[in-house]
């Protein structure tokens, strides 16, 4: 049964297109990654856990079966690897105090991991995720200030805080902090965003969180 979901160029995958493989992983990371941080606590655990998940869908794609649909094929590495990395857990904390066998008792993997669990629906996730989001946003936000703050640029954060928190126009606020050019505001907002830019690509390689954000919109 041929896939119909369009992120899924299984040609292209299976030639390693680095475009497709984007693509792909853009449409299906967050859904893995909130699959993985529900057994997985750790927030840096979960990510890497998911980034391995693509790792394995890339090492595994010449044998994908169109039998299955690309949701099966992603989840059923992600329970293998959220597996792995629970027994890897057990073993850590059960064999060196009680000299057994982790793995005698392990039917509990099959009860904290449920092939048959429902998985987060595009809701769950887009709440979920905009939660991140926003605090994401706050930390970056609190530290771009910290940077001019410390370096003594409290006219700059007057200016941004006019055109970001009120919604001022360039225009206006040349003439409210008393700056001759007005092309002198828009420079002081363009070099604001490309380090808003720069500090949100920083807290967000996998573009999980900010994919689209601050593009050629801005005004």
């Amino acid at each position: 049964m041929a896939s119909t979901d369009p992120a899924f160029d299984l040609p292209a995958l299976r030639a390693r297109d680095d475009a497709a493989w984007t693509v792909f992983q853009q449409a299906w990371f967050r859904r893995i990654y909130f699959y993985v941080k529900r057994h997985v606590a750790d927030h840096q655990t979960a990510e890497d856990l998911a980034q391995e998940v693509f790792l394995g869908a890339l090492r595994g794609i010449d044998g994908y079966d169109p039998a299955f649909t690309p949701e099966q094929f992603l989840f059923g590495i992600a329970r293998n690897r959220v597996v792995d990395h629970l027994r890897r857990q057990r073993s850590a904390r059960v064999a060196p105090a009680t000299g057994g066998d982790p793995d005698a008792s392990s039917a509990w993997l099959d009860v904290v991991v449920d092939d048959d669990a429902p998985r987060p629906d595009a809701a769950v996730v887009r709440d979920e995720d905009e939660a991140r989001r926003r605090q994401a946003m706050a930390e970056i936000l609190r530290a771009f200030v910290g940077e001019l703050w410390e370096a003594g640029e409290f006219d700059k954060l007057m200016v941004l805080e006019f055109l970001f928190v009120l919604g001022g126009r360039n225009k206006d606020a040349a003439e409210r902090f008393g700056i001759a050019d007005e092309k002198h505001v828009a420079g002081i907002k363009f070099r604001a965003v490309e380090r808003l830019r720069g500090m949100a690509r920083q807290r967000d390689p996998n573009h999980s969180l900010f994919r689209g954000l601050w593009g050629p919109g801005v005004r």
